[in-house]
């Protein structure tokens, strides 16, 4: 893992960079947990953006289900807009796990959702 974008990262702003080890270690045992956060994702209200490369630690199956659990790709959002849910869906291509952060089309495809006049708000 000393090869990849995440130590530099780390120490960067780790205050123990040296401590990269312990974080992996508990890493690797916090994945080897199973978990279902299925009905806490599912109750989450808020706008939401989920954004994976195509090529992701995630399966692009898998986050279609997450999209789904937060009422998104349910039905068609009409003409005007109005049958959609208020999560959104972005798959980048060409990126993975490791590389969607420094890659322009974050940005590119997470301002707009950010910019976006949120419902209810004043």
């Amino acid at each position: 893992m000393k090869q990849t974008p995440m130590l530099p990262a780390l120490c960067r702003i780790a205050p123990k960079p040296e401590d990269w080890p312990v974080l992996l270690t508990e890493l690797g045992e916090l994945l080897k947990k199973d978990y279902d956060w299925s009905r806490e994702v599912a109750a989450i209200k808020a706008p939401t953006l989920l954004v994976f490369g195509d090529a992701d630690a995630v399966r692009t199956a898998h986050a279609v289900q997450f999209f789904e659990l937060l009422g998104g790709g349910k039905k068609d959002g009409g003409w005007d807009g109005s049958g959609m849910s208020n999560a959104r869906l972005a798959i980048l291509p060409g990126l993975t796990h490791y590389d969607v952060f420094s890659s322009p089309a974050l940005a590119s495809t997470v301002t707009p959702f950010l910019d976006a006049p949120m419902a209810g708000a004043r």
